[in-house]
């Protein structure tokens, strides 16, 4: 009777704590994680839009807060769109899904608390440094976005998580053939892949 007691208190003692790590099995013990992500860029005029593919580093800098690194690629299409207006300045209205870009991106991604149904919604910031090139045009720019977005992840798997997230990337960049500095404005929406480093 009295081991049966004691066995009882020990899997009581122990419940919470299993709890726990099933509620926050998207914690887990690492600190590291690698990921990928694919999406669509929506941008216009100097700002490149297209297939969106990338990679991205996690590490945790607290229980919430983890730093993410990113070096991303956005792939358009698109014909020649500048042109002298009637005051002879250049223009560029290139459409939402044309041009190229690649950049590298930091920031700090915030993971809420699960819900229910185990997915975890987070919101992340950054800043970018992203080269631009519409081709046809021969129009080259170095550009600064600030990177505001939010998405939810579902660990699958102990170490493999998959989500979907949006962002809104807001800046400008310096530009060739005469065109200056000019606004970048993109949406971006894409599905993530997560994996926890050992």
């Amino acid at each position: 009777m009295s081991r049966r007691l004691i066995a009882a208190a020990v899997a009581l003692a122990a419940a919470p704590g299993l709890a726990q790590a099933e509620a926050g099995a998207d914690d887990g013990v690492h600190d590291q994680e690698l990921g990928a992500r694919l999406g669509l860029a929506i941008g216009s005029r100097v700002t490149a839009g297209g297939l969106r593919v990338g990679g991205h580093y996690l590490y945790r800098l607290s229980d919430a807060d983890w730093f993410d690194g990113a070096a991303l690629f956005t792939f358009g299409g698109g014909g020649a769109a500048c042109f002298r207006d009637r005051s002879d300045d250049i223009v560029c209205d290139h459409g939402r899904l044309d041009g190229f870009a690649g950049e590298v991106a930091v920031g700090v991604r915030r993971i809420f608390f699960d819900d229910p149904s185990g997915i975890r919604p987070f919101a992340r910031a950054g800043i970018g440094l992203r080269v631009v090139h519409f081709g046809d045009d021969d129009v080259t720019g170095l550009a600064v976005p600030i990177i505001a977005g939010a998405g939810a992840r579902l660990r699958v798997d102990e170490r493999v998580a998959v989500g979907a997230e949006a962002q809104l990337e807001l800046g400008a960049g310096l530009f060739s053939r005469g065109l200056g500095v000019a606004p970048q404005a993109a949406l971006t929406l894409g599905a993530i892949v997560e994996i926890a480093l050992p």
